[in-house]
């Protein structure tokens, strides 16, 4: 069982594991909830603790690292620059980010898809409530449980101002057709927000020839980050566009790591309150003090994910989770994830009859998946063993 890093050395399998606690002790299929940590973001967390109680305030040496995890990030989309990358402590807050600084079309409409999370769907029904649209297009999935592409071209037209779509979705697994949704969208000139919480980790993504105008994900699911960080990629020649109604004092243009990075005092000279002039950067979504020990985790989650060929990864997802879908099929159990190679990721569902009772069956036996309506949700990563999958499909 191996796979090959970036630098063309083979990884065992194995070996993985050993940087995975969680592995030894138990077979965990609950990464679309929340990813087990590996032993280098333990460290890094630790390090982080020893040095906060060692020194207090220590910003001029934290501040290096939450620009490194940036730059990180920007590695894992696909090699994106630095300042089309900023530092949030979560999804949600990139989403809301995003909705205040967009310019809406008047009298236009927002297309989103009901396999989208919830916080994707709720924030833009509140953008009609104020007005900010007239019109929100809910796409629903078909009886395979996919929105096919012509469900998006006939709901995208000339007056729709944002297209906001999740890579994968978390109820069914259901892998979007990103590339084709956005170029559908561009073509009429509308704005394209991704959740790529789902994806990233388990696909390799490349922002740019993706396509899309910003890009969002948290840290702390297929990542296995901890949580409280996240980051939003912003296309470099979309953010002229952005207008930010709420804004704080690490979004403006003299902030304080803007004036590290030019090697000035930090707190050398008053901040200008006369007016707000925002980042010219993605940066501009930076708002309060960031939380410092969950962007220490993330950067070491960053650097141990990119270790590994993410194609590599994808296959061996796949492959596990296909053993998976198989066994499941032997045992007559519905599965709810579409099966269509194209559309296919880390996530699993199928029904149960009663997935509260067999949760917690399975928990007794150390085998952890996540409880659904009337389903269970498994979602294997690279690291889980199809010997693992064995043990969960017996214990069904």
């Amino acid at each position: 069982m191996e796979l090959r890093s970036i630098l063309g050395v083979s990884l065992n399998i194995d070996l993985v594991r050993k940087q995975i606690p969680v592995t030894s002790r138990r077979a965990y299929f609950d990464n679309a909830g929340t990813g087990p940590p590996s032993i280098p973001v333990l460290n890094a967390i630790n390090e982080f603790m020893a040095d906060w109680r060692e020194y207090g305030e220590n910003w001029e040496e934290w501040l290096p690292l939450i620009i490194e995890s940036r730059r990180q990030f920007g590695k894992m989309i696909g090699g994106v620059p630095l300042d089309e990358i900023a530092s949030v402590p979560n999804v949600t807050s990139a989403l809301i980010s995003l909705a205040s600084s967009i310019n809406y079309k008047p009298q236009g409409n927002i297309v989103i898809s009901e396999l989208n999370f919830p916080t994707n769907i709720y924030l833009w029904h509140l953008q009609k409530k104020h007005g900010r649209a007239k019109d929100v297009r809910l796409l629903h999935r078909d009886n395979n449980g996919t929105i096919p592409l012509e469900q998006w071209e006939k709901a995208i037209d000339d007056d729709t101002s944002i297209v906001s779509v999740d890579y994968v979705s978390w109820t069914n697994g259901c892998r979007e057709k990103i590339r084709e949704i956005t170029k559908i969208a561009h073509e009429h000139g509308a704005f394209v927000i991704a959740d790529s919480f789902h994806a990233l980790g388990v696909f390799p993504i490349d922002a740019r020839q993706d396509g899309v105008d910003a890009l969002v994900c948290g840290m702390y699911k297929w990542m296995q980050g901890p949580h409280g960080a996240a980051f939003v990629y912003t296309k470099r020649d979309r953010l002229k566009d952005l207008d930010p109604n709420y804004i704080g004092w690490h979004g403006v243009q003299d902030s304080v790591a803007r004036r590290l990075t030019s090697q000035q005092d930090l707190f050398g000279k008053p901040f200008n309150i006369e007016e707000t002039i925002p980042a010219p950067d993605a940066t501009m979504f930076e708002g309060g003090s960031w939380g410092v020990i969950s962007i220490v985790g993330a950067k070491a989650a960053l650097e141990f994910a990119l270790k590994h060929d993410q194609t590599e990864k994808s296959h061996r997802v796949l492959k596990v989770t296909e053993h998976l879908i198989e066994g499941l099929k032997k045992k007559g159990r519905k599965i709810l994830t579409p099966l269509q190679s194209d559309r296919r990721s880390g996530i699993v569902v199928f029904e149960d009859p009663d997935p509260g009772a067999t949760y917690e069956k399975l928990k007794k036996l150390n085998i952890t998946v996540a409880s659904r309506v009337k389903a269970l949700r498994a979602s294997p990563h690279y690291y889980n063993t199809e010997e693992e999958i064995d043990k969960l499909l017996a214990a069904l």
